[in-house]
């Protein structure tokens, strides 16, 4: 997820040359909650044999995907396409876009991504998204999704690793350069694939393989890696749904804090740490970790409001949190 903050950082102050004395404020974060006015999410379905049950479990998900876009009041378009580079039409829409407009969007949605089990084995979803995304496709074929101010999305699934011809970066700079590169921060993509063999079932295991290469394209991107073996889609269709819209779940801080001392504050209403709404997690990310807020799902902050967090300078050790809750914490 991307990062947004404003830092105030604390102050040094030297009392005599002979005698320091360090006078610290607290660190102070500021975010703002604001998800993006239109996004254009295309998304890349294994149609390989491999793929109905996962195809099925997506298409169910819709509502829970698309809650997120109508609270936030996010102006969407939804396409698909296939992981077959072989079939005469790759890369080129399988169903009417996807609209705010769209009468009876779930159940088109539904349909569009059971794109059957006969496509190749030799899955190419980075390629396929590539020709879709080409200017020639979208001035032809896939007219009218993409539109200039919108953000730009990629959600690959797909049970088998990425065998599309070129290095992953040529393609995360291809999807970069379709937004213009006016700014980074305008495209993402998101990986559904098997992550980790052990969560799935022998049947699942046998039939799959890790999708390292788009696990690469999400981690670089700023998107979300959800593992497809998992039996908890709703919670990976939210995350995806709130990584698309941009929606904030995460904030992550400036500065390694001292736990116990951390408040955050949403719009000036300070938010107790045992509340139950949010807590400090030290996140994996690169070859560290970094310290961040996160809320609980049901209880992000309201769009266009402030969140502050404020905390004295220390370990960042997640432990200390919330002194006295019973559960590691409670300031």
């Amino acid at each position: 997820m991307r990062r947004l903050f404003v830092v105030v950082v604390g102050l040094v102050s030297l009392a005599a040359c002979s005698d320091y004395n360090l006078y610290r404020s607290d660190g102070l974060d500021v975010f703002y909650q604001n998800p993006v006015e239109e996004v254009d999410i295309l998304l890349v379905v294994d149609n390989s044999c491999s793929m109905q049950p996962y195809q099925q479990e997506f298409g169910r998900n819709f509502d829970a995907f698309i809650d997120w876009f109508i609270d936030a009041d996010v102006d969407y378009h939804i396409a698909v396409i296939t992981t077959d580079p072989e079939i005469a039409t790759a890369g080129e829409f399988i169903a009417p876009v996807i609209t705010p407009e769209t009468r009876n969007a779930s159940e088109v949605f539904n349909s569009a991504v059971n794109v059957g089990t006969t496509g190749s084995g030799a899955e190419m979803g980075l390629e396929t998204a590539r020709l879709a995304l080409s200017a020639q496709y979208l001035q032809t074929k896939n007219k009218g999704f993409l539109r200039d101010e919108a953000e730009l999305s990629i959600i690959f699934t797909s049970d088998e690793e990425d065998g599309s011809p070129e290095p992953v970066n040529s393609y995360i700079n291809t999807f970069f350069g379709v937004k213009g590169q006016r700014s980074r921060d305008v495209f993402n993509a998101s990986a559904l694939t098997v992550t980790n063999e052990r969560m799935c079932t022998d049947a699942q295991a046998a039939a799959s393989s890790p999708g390292t290469r788009y696990v690469d394209v999400a981690k670089q991107t700023g998107g979300v890696i959800g593992d497809l073996c998992s039996d908890d889609y709703a919670a990976i269709v939210t995350e995806l749904s709130l990584n698309a819209s941009r929606m904030r779940d995460t904030f992550y801080l400036s500065q390694l804090p001292d736990p116990a001392s951390i408040e955050v504050g949403i719009d000036d209403e300070l938010i107790p740490c045992d509340a139950g709404v949010w807590s400090y997690v030290m996140l994996e990310e690169g070859a560290g970790e970094v310290p961040a807020i996160v809320f609980e799902t049901a209880s992000l902050p309201p769009i266009d409001s402030r969140v502050e967090v404020s905390y004295d300078f220390g370990s960042g050790d997640a432990s200390a949190f919330c002194p006295g809750s019973g559960d590691g914490g409670g300031r």
